[in-house]
């Protein structure tokens, strides 16, 4: 009997292996198909543009300080990629990715880990975010990642 076990164990955890390999490289390859974008190379960090923006990259600026401020990368991690909340690089949402619908997640929070900042943020703090999401994945989405008082003062912002 231990024998028939250990032969369905082993098998089982070869097929796992198999399958879990055949999975990550599909993956893969759907990353470097995408990756590609409006024409451009999977390698070039320029060519990362997988959809137009077209909102004011100032206003986007805005909203990637606001993100920083306020710890949204404590939960959706620092290029807002996902860490312990939800990534929002990616297009598939589970309340709606519509201005309207990142809005309410925003301003009214969401189950199970995502505050509500309607008190804390205005509506105006709310579409300066709104405008960073939809910058993300484009070619006007803001570089920087620390922001300083001198990246504070350029922003005009109080």
């Amino acid at each position: 009997m231990r024998v028939a076990q250990k032969m369905i164990l082993g098998v089982g955890s070869a097929a796992f292996v198999v399958l879990a390999l055949g999975a990550c490289k599909a993956k893969e390859n759907q990353a470097t198909a995408g990756a590609t974008g409006e024409g451009g190379s999977a390698a070039g960090v320029e060519n990362v543009a997988f959809h137009p923006f077209e909102g004011d990259p100032a206003q986007a600026k805005r909203g990637r300080y606001l993100f920083v401020e306020y710890n949204c990368y404590g939960c959706h991690g620092g290029l807002a990629g996902g860490a312990m909340g939800p990534s929002l690089r990616d297009t598939v949402w589970k309340y709606g990715g519509t201005d309207e619908q990142i809005h309410a997640s925003i301003a009214d929070g969401r189950p199970l880990g995502m505050p509500t900042w309607k008190g804390t943020l205005s509506d105006a703090q709310i579409k300066d975010i709104i405008a960073y999401i939809r910058s993300i994945r484009t070619t006007a989405e803001p570089k920087f990642f620390f922001i300083g008082a001198a990246m504070k003062d350029s922003l005009n912002m109080q």
